[in-house]
């Protein structure tokens, strides 16, 4: 007997390795589904989900407007926009950007008490939300309810004489009923 060949183990191993890598990568393209149906795909980044509704420009006291609706009017107090948008859509989008105290739903409305912008600095202002079901459009209404600050200083009574009012809660002058 000769003498034996030397065998280099680290590139028998290699080759081996090299052999395997491409067996797999192989057998995985021969085992995924042809005709398979599958799950629809998630949208891009820069794309919305089926009922999501772009952010706008509109600032209602902290809370920006859905992209799709118009203001029909704007006053000191209150906004009022309106859009071909369905109803649950706009609920969904103000619900998640205020926090409320509380939230009541029906099929024609859904009205969020006591609201604060998630995104509004602070001090946030409170806001009565109202999303309005219409025959061909949907309306929200913005209102800034927050209360103002009490005057330091004023006694009790000199509070009520403040809001026009006796102790009791009569009116000081019946006749300026506002």
């Amino acid at each position: 007997m000769g003498p034996r060949p030397r065998v280099n183990h680290a590139l028998l191993c290699a080759a081996a390795a090299l052999v395997l890598l491409s067996a797999c990568r192989g057998s995985d393209e021969r085992r995924a589904p042809t005709g398979a149906p599958s799950a629809a795909p998630a949208p891009r980044p820069d794309q919305l989900a089926p009922g999501e509704l772009a952010e706008g420009t509109v600032d209602a006291f902290g809370l920006k407007l859905p992209r799709a609706m118009t203001v029909t009017a704007q006053f000191p107090d209150a906004f009022f926009a309106r859009g071909s948008l369905r109803a649950e859509d706009v609920a969904t989008y103000v619900k998640e950007r205020v926090v409320a105290e509380r939230v009541e739903s029906a099929p024609p409305k859904t009205i969020f008490h006591g609201a604060t912008a998630k995104s509004a600095p602070a001090p946030a202002r409170v806001l009565g939300i109202e999303v309005l079901k219409r025959d061909d459009h949907t309306e929200i209404v913005v209102r800034d309810v927050t209360r103002p600050p009490a005057k330091d200083g004023l006694t009790e009574e000199e509070r009520w004489r403040e809001l026009g009012l006796t102790p009791q809660g009569q009116p000081l002058d019946p006749t300026k009923l506002e």
